[in-house]
């Protein structure tokens, strides 16, 4: 089984969350946008080994100084994996009572805990409900949480030289433990490692993870197909069995990995065993925050191995290549709620993912983190547009909004995964026969949406004859070294971008704009940046 949705209400930084999880999960998401908030949920209440988690004052969540929530409320719904295997298993028949059957045939346990202040203080309940949220009525619920802790037990997976040093140590009978803990508190004291410490530390993990958990033999994959490669186009995940992983020359950051899944394991509050066979989940905090960006595709191709659940908050756009794009969770904090932003809305074929794996994925993964999407035809528009916002008054990267060149890709994939993902996006294009189609295409796509939101069309043939038209005819005589007042306008472009080039040209059109002021930057431009932004800042 594992844990499928999780919908929390006024916890902590959350006023309102409904989050849908894969068996690896990715999280994306601003600074004081809950994603902390989250793991502590699941930490206070699966992760600390004891039934059942007694609320304190701190857990309400607090919309405004002064003011208070009386009531919180957590569920987490864990779904088996395959239909109906719940009633052939020994283990899962434990929670035979809580066990609900959807219309989907898969059996679900939905796990609720609250809290409610009252005269005498903060009581704690914890039972479950069925599908529609009705209490099934138990005597033994805490004793059902109890099981379905030691059945998907969470662990925290953080830098080690953060972790507070007073969590008791499972008592194992074997000597990996003393080996975990010297190896991390090396690694915490960044001490160099000699091969012998490095193959002690994968050592005791493969010991421990041959006492604790099931096996995991051999990889064996069905091949690769094309739809595969574009959802899920970077695998770090490393073939052959756990005993075959060697390091490699002098790197530690193999057994920092490996030892600190296992320490984190170890370190366990309460003392519990884990149960044999059990499947964690491991809840892993930015793993990109003290690895260098090749040690974390190495570290992530060992995680991705761990026999569990995991969920991961990152701020690399390289990590997020890693897992398949239906496994990426968008947060976004609205006024009253948190919101979740996944794939599955819009339609997409098969060349649009190949597009989506290659523009967005692979050359632009960072720009998932962006609030909005700038969508222009070239190179010229990249850099003339960063340095006119800025001439206004914007920083586009300080705002969340990013410039793309969309021709290659096509807009339509980009606008779909814009949606999707919750990023606001605008179009920006020439007033040619091409823009006209672009044009055509953006509008196409608008549901019940303003155009002028989304859709600025120069009115001109390009960006170029756009910009001579609109006061900077002497920036382009100059640089064409042409000052005949007979000369027509597209002879004058074109030999001023025979001279510079178009990237040239408008680093000369921001060199002048600059020494005249932003009263020169053109207007269509300027209302275009303020739409922008002003959509882009809703998001804080």
């Amino acid at each position: 089984m594992f844990l499928e949705h999780i919908q929390i209400r006024n916890f902590m930084g959350l006023n309102q969350l409904s989050l849908k999880l894969n068996q690896s999960t990715a999280l994306m998401g601003e600074n004081a946008w809950g994603k902390t908030s989250l793991f502590r949920a699941l930490w206070r209440l699966m992760g600390q080994g004891g039934c059942c988690y007694q609320f304190v004052d701190e857990d309400f969540y607090r919309p405004e100084p002064g003011e208070t929530i009386d009531e919180l409320q957590i569920v987490l719904s864990y779904r088996e994996h395959r239909p109906g295997i719940s009633e052939h298993s020994a283990r899962l028949a434990r929670l035979e009572p809580v066990w609900v059957k959807h219309k989907d045939s898969f059996h679900r346990v939905h796990y609720r805990a609250r809290a409610k202040r009252t005269a005498e203080g903060i009581v704690s309940e914890h039972d479950f409900v069925d599908g529609g949220g009705v209490p099934i009525e138990r005597d033994d619920a805490h004793q059902l949480v109890h099981y379905l802790i030691e059945m998907n037990p969470v662990f925290r997976l953080r830098d080690s030289r953060g972790t507070p040093q007073d969590l008791p140590i499972v008592n194992l009978n074997g000597d990996y433990e003393q080996l975990l803990t010297r190896l991390s508190e090396q690694l915490a004291e960044e001490e160099e490692l000699s091969q012998r410490d490095i193959k002690a530390g994968l050592d005791a993990v493969r010991q421990l993870f041959e006492h604790y958990f099931t096996p995991q033999g051999a990889t064996s994959r069905a091949p690769r197909r094309a739809r595969d490669i574009a959802i899920h186009p970077v695998t770090l995940s490393q073939l052959g069995k756990l005993n075959d992983w060697q390091p490699m020359g002098e790197e530690s950051g193999l057994s920092l990995a490996l030892s600190a899944v296992a320490r984190t394991i170890l370190q366990t509050r309460g003392g519990r065993p884990i149960e044999v066979g059990s499947r964690p989940m491991l809840l892993i905090e930015d793993p990109e925050s003290r690895l260098h960006p090749t040690m974390l595709a190495v570290t992530w191709g060992i995680l991705e191995r761990f026999p569990g659940q995991k969920l991961v908050t990152t701020n690399s756009g390289d990590l997020l290549s890693a897992f398949p794009l239906n496994h990426l969770r968008r947060l976004v904090r609205a006024e009253h709620e948190t919101r979740s932003f996944q794939i599955g809305n819009e339609k997409y074929n098969g060349e649009d993912m190949r597009r989506i794996a290659f523009h967005v994925r692979i050359n632009r993964p960072m720009s998932l983190f962006a609030r909005y999407w700038l969508l222009v035809e070239g190179e010229t528009e990249i850099w003339l547009l960063n340095e006119l916002a800025r001439i206004c008054g914007y920083v586009l990267p300080a705002e969340g909004i990013r410039i793309i060149e969309f021709a290659q890709c096509g807009h339509s994939p980009l606008i779909k995964v814009a949606r999707d993902f919750g990023i606001g996006w605008h179009l920006l294009t020439d007033g040619d026969e091409a823009g006209q189609k672009y044009a055509q295409g953006v509008r196409s796509m608008l549901r019940g949406e303003r155009e002028e939101d989304h859709l600025t069309v120069l009115p001109r043939l390009d960006i170029e004859h756009y910009l001579f038209d609109r006061g900077l005819e002497s920036v382009f005589r100059q640089e064409a070294q042409i000052h005949d007042k007979h000369t027509p306008a597209t002879r004058i472009i074109e030999r001023a971008l025979s001279r510079r080039s178009k990237p040239g040209m408008a680093l000369a059109v921001v060199e002048a704009i600059e020494l005249q002021g932003a009263q020169l930057v053109p207007v269509e431009l300027r209302r275009m940046f303020a739409r922008m932004v002003a959509i882009a800042r809703r998001q804080r």
